[in-house]
């Protein structure tokens, strides 16, 4: 079930939040726990099994840790918890991405298993390893209550795309959490906000990028390149940021306090800055997981640097099974390297427009490797971009496409960028009567409109 859909905004989410809310004390959790069961069968109910096995094995597993603690058996139990769970990973998710490289490579005949990647089975591995590590570290005891952990593995905000969250920053509010209808309010204008960045802007922009894909790379202009470029770039922003706007959303309004993970990105004046802007949740398990324990502190220049390249090759992964996305996430890792070594210091020289403008043209080409499965393809476009392909520099498509959707770039650019936040920010700030009332007025009425017209937009293309 998407997000963005008249059955999750009309359907779901009504009935949901009426049963949540009559629901008393812990029986919230039965709830939720059922809904996010309901909500993640929509579709493929065969996806709801190694959901089940992995928080089954971790729980299990914890409490086993837990018991041995500070002896070599927990250790074995960690590792057995984690290759479980990757087991999980890789066959319901990356085997036949996998295979096929195989197949490719070496010529094998080797028989694909035919599972697509279950929506939510990346995020959820993520947070179900963090659980028994964090057990196993000593930073939290193992949960006794399987419907609690349960619950906290399959909670339906989050699985779409995160953010990813601990069992840590839950277990309290898993237990026992209260609500207010302040709490709530912000919470229906976040979802409010986020499906309109999704429905609204992403969906469009999506549209746009497809209009343009139907040109062969190396006969598109350059302006049609790179008008395709911006339209990646605002698809994928606009869905990730609006997936987790809903996700801390609906967090809010069940009691749950979920971590930001967007801030801005378009905005950042250097890859490094960029970095630390996007999915920030997702870069920060795998910092706190992955890196650490790969490059410790105190540790050689040589493995910091391959455990970093590492790092940003799984978070490409992490988006979906294609080695183009690897290639995207080891895009940014070089320029990320480069300004830690010489790069950042010169960009502090230079004006701040430049450095953006640097930052974005960096991220832009990644988008490139993210938007297109073949490596090929790929080379082809770049080259249709800086002016090596057999394309123009302007053509009629690029007149015609760029006209049709001039409001649809305007307000991606606008919404892309902090001017919204600043603004209000600054109305807040004001002491006088008509700041006040205009910020009064916009938190009333702005979500209100989003809604209105996400629901109109779908409503009108049928679904």
């Amino acid at each position: 079930m998407e997000f963005g859909s008249v059955v999750f905004i009309l359907r779901f989410l009504p009935a949901f939040f009426i049963l949540y809310y009559l629901a008393p004390g812990r029986t919230k959790n039965v709830v939720l726990f059922l809904g996010s069961l309901c909500f993640y069968a929509w579709g493929e109910p065969i996806c709801l099994l190694p959901m089940v096995l992995s928080a089954c094995s971790d729980f299990i597993h914890a409490l086993l840790i837990e018991k041995y603690q500070g002896k070599g058996t927990a250790k074995i139990l960690l590792s057995s918890a984690l290759f479980f769970d990757l087991c999980l990973l890789f066959f319901f998710g990356y085997a036949d991405f996998f295979i096929e490289t195989a197949n490719g490579l070496f010529g094998t005949r080797l028989i694909q298993i035919g599972f697509p990647l279950p929506v939510g089975i990346t995020v959820y591995t993520l947070q179900t390893m963090s659980y028994v590590i964090d057990v196993y570290r000593g930073k939290i005891p193992a949960g006794r209550n399987l419907l609690e952990y349960a619950t906290y593995v399959t909670m339906f905000p989050q699985l779409p795309i995160g953010p990813i969250v601990r069992y840590r920053d839950l277990s309290g509010a898993l237990k026992k959490r209260k609500m207010n209808l302040h709490q709530i309010s912000n919470g229906a204008k976040r979802i409010c906000v986020g499906l309109a960045k999704k429905i609204l802007i992403a969906d469009a922009a999506g549209k746009l990028w497809s209009e343009i894909q139907l040109t062969a790379p190396g006969e598109m202009s350059i302006a049609l390149a790179w008008l395709g470029i911006l339209a990646f770039a605002f698809q994928i922003y606009f869905t990730f940021s609006g997936y987790s706007d809903v996700a801390i959303g609906l967090g809010a309004c069940m009691g749950f306090s979920f971590p930001e993970n967007f801030d801005h990105p378009y905005a950042a004046r250097s890859v490094t800055d960029f970095l630390s802007r996007w999915n920030m949740a997702l870069t920060g398990w795998m910092k706190e997981y992955f890196y650490q324990a790969v490059a410790p502190e105190k540790s050689g220049a040589i493995r910091t640097t391959i455990a970093f390249i590492l790092t940003w090759g799984l978070i490409g992964l992490w988006y979906g099974p294609d080695w183009t996305f690897v290639l995207c996430g080891f895009w940014m890792a070089l320029f990320y390297l480069a300004e830690r070594l010489f790069l950042g210091k010169l960009l502090k020289f230079l004006p701040s427009v430049l450095c953006w403008a640097y930052t974005m043209l960096v991220v832009a080409i990644g988008w490139v490797f993210f938007a297109l499965e073949d490596v090929a393809d790929v080379m082809t476009y770049l080259r249709s971009a800086f002016g090596m392909g057999t394309g123009a520099i302007l053509d009629r498509r690029f007149l015609f496409l760029a006209l049709e959707y001039f409001p649809l770039l305007v307000c991606a650019s606008f919404f892309s960028l902090p001017v919204v936040s600043r603004l209000l920010s600054g109305l807040e700030n004001g002491r006088n009567g008509m700041s006040i009332a205009i910020t009064r007025f916009l938190e009333k009425v702005y979500p209100a409109i989003c809604l209105l017209l996400s629901l109109t937009y779908l409503v009108g293309r049928g679904w």
